[in-house]
């Protein structure tokens, strides 16, 4: 089985020189980061779209392309942490409150620069032109969320936000996986618009976990975007309810939700059955998804389709990892 921890030592790609002894600090750093690897489901997206298993097995190139996309999210999570003060990570302290900020800007970095050069050893210009896309988009909808902080914005602003920051990723990695398997432009295209779709719905999942979930699956405290000023669907939806503005507010000077703000804010979810609202848009979007591969008549549709109806339930997203990242 393949864990973050085989991922660090593959062929010398993260560390060129093991035998320098000026990468000890980073080199440890890495082996914990990497100890706890995460779902894994954009590298698993990808190597899907390519075939599955098989696929990887019969061509290592695959598998450094997955691992690689892997290790460009991975970058983004430790940037990431930074910039919103989240002090826990996958169940362990992020990288800033464990080494510091500036080390976990170099540790990004670093991880950005590995993650990049493992995908352009595989992907051709094509493909790489849509890695800069996925780049650029990601870049605008943190920017956007930044500008957005503490503001209530139109719903239509949010899905425009995280189709930016997290579908965008979801389909990419379709679009290099179908193009890995040489299949036509016509079909990574609605292999990217199947991620697209299903990474809209994951990231309407993530928000209401933040504020509905108990901070101990996911590795990561609740009320986070709120914390942080984040007004993500599920808040919206409840903006409107009196005591809202107020809360923000205190939650803003104050720079923590208060158990009293987690009270409120779950007793107004409940009020405006905000959870069925946003479970029925993350079922369209996951109808709409299967829909638009259906009719392409390619191998890779029910394995896609399982990814899919598996993505949302905790326990079998482990399962998943674990299978699709074997050796």
């Amino acid at each position: 089985m393949m864990n973050g921890t085989d991922l660090f030592g593959a062929g010398g790609v993260l560390l060129p020189d093991e035998n320098d002894e000026l990468f000890t600090p980073l080199r440890a750093i890495l082996a914990e980061l990497l100890a706890t690897p995460g779902k894994g489901l954009r590298g698993e997206m990808l190597i899907l779209s390519a075939g599955g298993l098989q696929a990887a097995a019969a061509q290592p190139q695959l598998q450094t392309l997955a691992f690689g996309f892997e290790l460009l999210h991975l970058a983004t999570l430790v940037h990431d942490d930074l910039l919103d003060q989240s002090e826990r990570r996958r169940g362990r302290p992020a990288v800033w409150k464990r080494w510091g900020d500036k080390t976990a800007v170099l540790v990004g970095d670093y991880l950005f620069a590995t993650a990049y050069r493992m995908i352009s050893s595989v992907c051709g210009p094509d493909s790489m032109e849509r890695v800069h896309f996925l780049l650029r988009e990601m870049v605008g909808g943190e920017l956007a969320e930044e500008t957005d902080r503490f503001r209530l914005i139109p719903a239509h602003r949010y899905l425009a936000r995280i189709e930016k920051k997290t579908a965008r990723f979801f389909q990419v990695a379709g679009e290099l996986g179908g193009d890995f398997a040489g299949l036509s432009r016509e079909n990574c295209t609605e292999l990217g618009e199947f991620g697209r779709k299903l990474g809209m719905a994951y990231q309407l999942y993530d928000d209401l976990q933040d504020l509905t979930g108990d901070g101990k699956s996911g590795g990561k405290p609740v009320f986070q975007d709120l914390k942080n000023g984040v007004l993500t669907l599920p808040l919206l939806l409840i903006s409107d309810q009196p005591g809202f503005d107020e809360v923000l507010a205190e939650v803003q000077a104050k720079g923590k939700v208060l158990p009293k703000h987690r009270q409120l804010i779950r007793k107004w979810l409940a009020t405006r059955k905000v959870s069925a609202k946003i479970e029925g848009l993350i079922g369209n979007y996951c109808r709409e998804a299967k829909a638009g591969l259906a009719g392409l008549n390619l191998p890779q549709f029910p394995l896609l389709c399982t990814f899919a109806d598996g993505l949302f339930d905790p326990e079998a997203k482990q399962k998943k990892t674990k299978k699709t990242f074997s050796t």
